[in-house]
């Protein structure tokens, strides 16, 4: 059995998405940042079940906003966004609608994702 902390979550998803080649920041993007990026947001974690105290099933969203010049840009990143996320189960659960940020004039996208944790099997399990 093991338990998986948020800071592990946010290692994996950041390690999930490295492969896009986008700029990933965990902070809100500056005029200094590289564009297009994505912003990773601290991930939320429920438990749902214990077990002897210890954690067996665990509930965990997280939210990527995809930053980039043109809004249909940032959608287009959001959907590579959902096929590497989808690799480890993760399912899209919200969409907010995009922002324009004045200073660095590029706009933001953000999505939300959930996923189950099984801490018996260490694997992330399909929502339904």
């Amino acid at each position: 059995m093991k338990t998986l902390s948020e800071r592990e979550f946010a290692d994996l998803m950041f390690e999930k998405l490295e492969n896009l080649k986008y700029e990933q920041t965990l902070q809100y993007p500056t005029t200094e940042s590289v564009f297009p990026c994505i912003e990773l947001h601290t991930p939320l974690k429920n438990v749902l079940k214990t077990q002897n105290a210890f954690p067996i099933s665990l509930m965990f969203q997280f939210s990527v906003t995809c930053w980039n010049e043109k809004q249909r840009a940032c959608m287009d990143m959001a959907g590579e966004v959902d096929k590497k996320l989808q690799e480890y189960n993760l399912t899209r659960t919200n969409t907010t609608p995009s922002i324009f940020d004045n200073i660095s004039k590029k706009y933001g996208l953000t999505v939300t994702y959930e996923v189950r944790y099984n801490g018996i099997t260490n694997a992330f399990e399909f929502i339904r």
